[in-house]
């Protein structure tokens, strides 16, 4: 499900994006078409590059891939599932990250060097938010299974409604941030200087190229479904009303990042840390508040 629908989330994200700047744009299975183009194309390698160039976009995808695998999807359970597998989420996605920020600086490219640079900046920012939201729910369950503690949300009270929407909104900024999106990086620029993620990936090209960029639209679904995890016990154990709740917050996080990519500018390199630690602040309130009013 993750693998057929995550290019198509893409999709309608960008097409929602067009229509609230009052163009037509792509149509929503764009995405699908351009990677399909990248499969076939050849790749070609850098001649400074060495074998850690070569196998970085496989590990890569394969650690998502991996990570996506962990989540339960609605009412579905997750391919694998294990007390603690929440750590092993969370370093999965890390270690795509690491040997992505390798690559890049195996190219010998400054401006690779200098998106290599950028990422491990944020990502020490990164981490403490999802463990301080999902965290903060396995601290209250005594749960370490990420599907046991979604299965362990009863939205039964307000006070618990609140936590759990204030956890969603720090995972909304998680999830910008570790896709690359506005306010964070923008997907589309073509500016060296400006870019993070992108930057890194320049001299990438054919099918290495298409791995990266079928990466990234898992890693935001998987994000998507982190976010509509949290509401799923709204459906009583109905599974028609759990995949229409599904459906239906899935559209509305497509919106949402869309109006939000579309009305914000890009922050300054300098204000990052402060938004990123604004959203693990959240985070620890959240859990503070919610821990001394029970």
């Amino acid at each position: 499900m993750i693998l057929v629908l995550s290019p198509l989330f893409s999709g309608i994200v960008n097409k929602q994006k067009n229509f609230f700047t009052g163009r037509i744009g792509a149509p929503v299975l764009q995405p699908y078409y351009e990677l399909f183009k990248l499969f076939k194309k050849e790749t070609l390698h850098a001649k400074t590059a060495s074998f850690i160039s070569r196998i970085t976009p496989l590990v890569h995808f394969t650690a998502i891939l991996s990570a996506a695998a962990v989540l339960p999807v609605g009412f579905s359970a997750p391919l694998i599932s294990f007390e603690g597998d929440i750590i092993l989420f969370a370093y999965l996605l890390s270690l795509s990250r690491f040997f992505q920020i390798l690559a890049a600086m195996d190219i010998g490219s400054s401006f690779e060097g200098m998106g290599a640079s950028r990422e491990a900046s944020f990502a020490v920012f990164v981490e403490p938010i999802f463990f301080f939201t999902l965290g903060s729910i396995a601290f209250i369950t005594g749960l370490t299974s990420i599907s046991s503690i979604y299965d362990s949300i009863v939205l039964n009270n307000i006070s618990y409604l609140v936590f759990i929407f204030v956890c969603s909104i720090s995972f909304f900024i998680l999830a910008v941030t570790e896709c690359s999106r506005m306010p964070v990086d923008d997907p589309n620029t073509h500016l060296e200087l400006t870019m993070i993620h992108e930057v890194m990936i320049l001299d990438n090209s054919g099918f290495d190229l298409f791995l990266y960029h079928y990466s990234s639209s898992i890693k935001l679904f998987i994000f998507v479904i982190l976010e509509t995890s949290f509401f799923g016990s709204l459906g009583g154990g109905n599974r028609v009303l759990e995949i229409g709740i599904f459906i239906l917050i899935v559209f509305f996080l497509s919106t949402a990042l869309a109006f939000v990519e579309t009305v914000t500018a890009r922050f300054k390199m300098k204000n990052i840390p402060q938004y990123l630690l604004f959203a693990t602040a959240i985070g620890v309130l959240n859990l503070l508040i919610f821990t001394f009013t029970q």
